[in-house]
């Protein structure tokens, strides 16, 4: 168990990351009427965090390689909460979007930093599951940000800004204390050579794993995005109904990410769990797509937790890319691969917004999310058998 305890002390980082990026969704209406932003400049805000967050990964990799998750993580943590703070005490569009890409590109250090901390801390068939369990946060994140929206401290969401800020500031110095015993990044070259990163980033794996959660991520931004902000109408379900659908896909996608985890603890295993995801996604998203004009809200919400619980197997992308690279230099490719989520979800999540409600408008978005549940499972299909292939 104490092998696990800097992970966890990681993971509870991680969850304050993830629960600050979506407490904002829930928090939208209240700071637009607050700061009289329009829906365009609320968008803007709201992206500020995943785009940030998605550029700054693969520096926060090389870093974490470079100088270690001992030293990287306290700081990028407590750097992360003078953020929020500032979030919190935003006055106008500028700032907010300053303070939300500030601490966006913080937090890009925590997920290749908790993914570093189970590379070498833990045994190599725990990897997979450690790597499902972070990517879980995504689903707990979600769902405890939808709960935290709605106290009332002090009636203002700056008092819920300012108290998500005490937190991570708590939190990292929990970090801190927990990796003492980590070793330094010297160490661990001194056993393994390295790789040039172009060899990297042309590993088979690596393409593979990357390839992989852009389908994952791509679908579960994009995909809630455009039920949120184009079937509203289609499925005549309320706003509150909405919110209850994208919660259900968010609840199964934390239970996929665990099941995949659970179940995949051999290469082989991890091709025939990703096979299964990737058609499951492409038959479920063509469901929803199809039902959702005649659908009432009571058919729908099983449908997108089913769907929500298919893309969860992109947890394993992780696994699929980092067995075979050298241990100090996993932070890295764990970076490039969440980068190529993180940005693929955030370009997927814009489409709806860029593209008009009219039905020609509604097919091309169709066929665009088409496109990526079919790419899904061809990658899934040229998976390897073993960590030799």
């Amino acid at each position: 168990m104490l092998r696990w305890w800097p992970w966890c002390a990681a993971i509870l980082l991680l969850l304050w990351q993830v629960n600050f990026q979506f407490t904002y969704g829930f928090l939208a209406d209240e700071i637009q009427t607050d700061l009289q932003l329009s829906p365009s400049e609320a968008t803007v805000v709201s992206s500020a965090f995943l785009f940030a967050y998605g550029l700054m990964q693969l520096p926060a990799g090389l870093l974490i390689d470079r100088f270690g998750v001992r030293w990287v993580l306290p700081v990028v943590g407590l750097g992360a909460a003078a953020g929020v703070l500032f979030f919190s005490r935003g006055e106008s569009l500028e700032q907010l979007v300053v303070a939300r890409g500030l601490a966006g590109a913080l937090m890009a250090f925590i997920f290749p930093g908790t993914g570093k901390i189970a590379r070498v801390r833990l045994p190599a068939r725990r990897f997979g599951l450690a790597m499902a369990l972070a990517d879980m946060c995504l689903g707990i994140g979600a769902l405890t940000a939808s709960n935290m929206s709605r106290l009332s401290l002090a009636g203002s969401w700056r008092a819920l800004m300012e108290f998500q800020s005490l937190v991570g500031a708590c939190l990292a110095a929990v970090v801190m204390i927990s990796l003492i015993p980590m070793p330094s990044p010297q160490e661990l070259a001194s056993h393994e050579e390295s790789l040039p990163f172009l060899a990297l980033l042309r590993r088979r794996r690596v393409l593979l794993g990357m390839g992989l959660y852009v389908w994952g991520a791509g679908l579960t931004f994009g995909f809630a995005g455009y039920w949120n902000l184009k079937l509203q109408a289609a499925c005549n379900c309320t706003a509150p109904q909405v919110s209850a659908l994208s919660t259900s896909l968010y609840a199964g996608l934390a239970a996929g990410m665990l099941a995949a985890g659970l179940l995949a603890g051999t290469p082989e295993r991890r091709r025939i769990v990703l096979r299964v995801g990737t058609i499951a996604a492409f038959v479920l998203f063509s469901s929803v797509y199809w039902v959702s004009p005649w659908a009432g809200f009571a058919e729908l919400m099983p449908l997108m937790m089913l769907l929500g619980a298919a893309l969860g197997t992109s947890a394993l992308s992780f696994a699929v890319a980092v067995p075979g690279i050298p241990t100090h230099q996993s932070g890295t490719v764990i970076a490039i691969v969440n980068a190529a989520g993180c940005l693929g979800g955030a370009l997927l999540q814009e489409i709806p917004i860029w593209l008009g409600r009219t039905p020609d408008d509604l097919r091309a978005m169709y066929f665009v999310y088409f496109a990526i549940s079919a790419l899904g499972v061809w990658l899934a299909f040229r998976l390897p058998r073993s960590l030799e292939e």
